[in-house]
């Protein structure tokens, strides 16, 4: 049975915990392995592209605070592209910075509604699934595309794919998903000179399942795979099949895997501490089998409150989840971003809604909101960074 304590105990007991918390309680060797690579790549000693894999809900879905913090690591180590982005989503307002995306025709399913038999639901936990003409644009602002990825289930009685490049009548390239067996696969396509737009077309003559796109640019710098769905908690990255998953992330091969949950997880009528680090500790596990040598990063949720007698205060739930998501961070050698803390502590709120960074329901961002968060985790990566070169 769940204990549930007076809004005021709460309240106390949760300005305490933030106050009283470690200052981000990481050392930076916990990010030894990405800080590693980070400096080979600034340094030119390595031409490789550092690849993030962020983790989260509706927080993310929009790149916005992702975003914001993919064009600071971007700014300064190499514009690697924009990287994985899914074909069509279950959701509205699914967006990638700097990229404009038109969908049209396709059917969708989600990892979270654990609908699929096979489990089969791709690196990005989401299927976008075509009998023949769905397709999705993706429009860069300048021509700057090198290759593209198409990341699809292949199996018997598959369709085609199609790419268009820059705006192209006819298909620049068509692909078979046909094969003996059912699996994922990859068909990299390279354009004959670097693209504005690609299209990516389903020509019909069967059922074609698209994973996603992964959208290519420099041989050096970072890249960031902004991987939300909307209402995501961490644990239902369980409803996928676990060698399917392990099978894509080691195709993906992330140096970082970010975990940013618990926006939604905070108002489960069975949250307790010891489950709630049991969700992400499993869920790490089950993203780590792809990529053992990954570094891991932990990132609490985004402050939500509300207004109460006329003063803004978080969410008392928040302590639950912040307690589990360190104890988590340390069990598991994972970095472990505080993000109440980053954005103010307990006036968090009160600040951000002071400077217009956050909505009335003290719970989603604006647009200068998402700037304002993807500039203080830039800030906190970065300090880390030069901090662990100066070891």
């Amino acid at each position: 049975m769940l204990l549930r304590l007076p809004a005021l105990v709460l309240a106390t007991a949760l300005s305490a915990t933030f106050a009283s918390a470690p200052a981000q309680a990481a050392d930076p060797e916990r990010l030894a392995p990405f800080f590693d690579l980070l400096s080979s790549i600034e340094s030119k000693k390595l031409d490789r592209v550092a690849k993030i894999a962020w983790y989260g809900d509706s927080a993310v879905i929009s790149d916005g605070y992702t975003g914001t913090l993919r064009g600071k690591l971007q700014a300064r180590f190499g514009d690697g592209g924009p990287g994985f982005i899914l074909a069509a989503a279950t959701f509205d307002d699914y967006l990638r910075a700097g990229v404009r995306m038109k969908r049209q025709g396709w059917e969708a399913q989600a990892v979270i509604s654990d609908g699929l038999k096979t489990g089969f639901y791709g690196f990005g936990g989401v299927v976008s699934t075509s009998f023949g003409g769905a397709s999705t644009s993706f429009e860069v602002k300048d021509p700057s595309i090198r290759a593209v990825e198409v990341w699809y289930q292949a199996g018997p009685k598959a369709g085609k794919l199609q790419i268009f490049v820059d705006g192209a009548a006819k298909p620049d390239a068509t692909w078979n998903t046909d094969a003996a067996e059912t699996g994922e696969a990859v068909w990299r396509f390279t354009p004959e000179k670097p693209a504005k737009s690609i299209k990516v077309r389903a020509a019909g003559e069967g059922l074609v399942r698209v994973f996603g796109v992964v959208l290519d640019r420099d041989k050096r710098g970072v890249q960031l795979d902004s991987v939300g769905i909307l209402g995501m908690r961490a644990r239902r990255w369980l409803n996928a099949d676990k060698d399917h998953l392990k099978r894509q992330v080691a195709q993906r091969a992330p140096d970082l895997i970010v975990l940013n949950f618990g926006g939604n997880e905070r108002v489960d009528e069975s949250l307790s501490k010891s489950s709630h680090k049991a969700d992400i500790e499993k869920t790490l596990t089950a993203l780590k089998a792809g990529a053992p040598k990954a570094a891991c990063l932990i990132v609490g949720p985004l402050a939500h409150g509300e207004e109460k007698n006329g003063k803004i205060v978080l969410d008392a739930d928040l302590v639950t989840i912040y307690e589990a998501q360190r104890e988590a961070a340390t069990a598991q050698g994972c970095g472990f971003l505080d993000l109440i803390e980053a954005m103010g502590g307990k006036k968090a709120l009160s600040n951000f809604r002071d400077k217009k960074l956050i909505s009335g329901d003290f719970a989603h961002l604006t647009n200068k909101g998402h700037e304002a968060v993807g500039a203080l985790i830039s800030n906190w990566i970065l300090s880390r960074y030069d901090a662990y070169r100066k070891l």
